[in-house]
C-alpha cells in the first residue's frame, strides 16, 4: 500500500515539476523593440526582402518599423512594440507586435508571426498581420 501511495506522490511531483518548468516562457514579457528576437537592421523601404509567414520585421537606420510584405519589399508599418499573444488587448491601435509562439495542439506552432493592433481604443486587439 505505501508503494501506491509513493509512486502517487512521485508522479504528482513530476506533473507539478513539468508544469513549473513551462510557466516561466510565457510568463517572460517583451515590451520593446531590443528584446525582439530575429529583426533585420538597417533596412530600406522598398528594397527586396524575401517574404515568410514569420519573422518579418525590420528596422531601418532611423529606427522605423518596416515588414517584409509578401510582395517582397520592405514596406513601413506600425511602431514594433515587442511581443504580443494573438486576441488580447493592445493599447495603441496600429502598434505592431511579434507573437511568441502560434498555434495550438492542432496546428504548428510558429514563432514569431507579426500582429497588429486592430480596433477602437478601448477594445483593441491583437490581431494576426493582414497579407501585404
Amino acid at each position: 500500500m505505501r508503494t501506491i501511495v509513493i509512486a502517487a506522490v512521485i508522479a504528482g511531483g513530476l506533473f507539478t515539476t513539468t508544469i513549473s518548468l513551462a510557466a516561466p516562457s510565457s510568463a517572460t514579457s517583451c515590451h520593446s523593440t531590443s528584446c525582439v528576437p530575429n529583426v533585420a537592421r538597417n533596412v530600406v523601404s522598398g528594397t527586396p526582402c524575401t517574404p515568410s509567414p514569420s519573422f518579418v520585421f525590420g528596422m531601418d537606420a532611423n529606427n522605423g518599423t518596416l515588414i517584409c510584405a509578401a510582395s517582397g519589399v520592405w514596406m513601413p508599418t506600425g511602431p514594433l512594440v515587442g511581443e504580443a499573444q494573438n486576441a488580447l488587448s493592445c493599447s495603441t491601435p496600429g502598434t505592431t507586435a511579434q507573437e511568441r509562439m502560434a498555434g495550438d495542439e492542432w496546428q504548428v506552432n510558429v514563432p514569431g508571426v507579426p500582429l497588429l493592433c486592430t480596433g477602437p481604443a478601448d477594445i483593441a486587439r491583437w490581431t494576426h498581420f493582414p497579407p501585404t
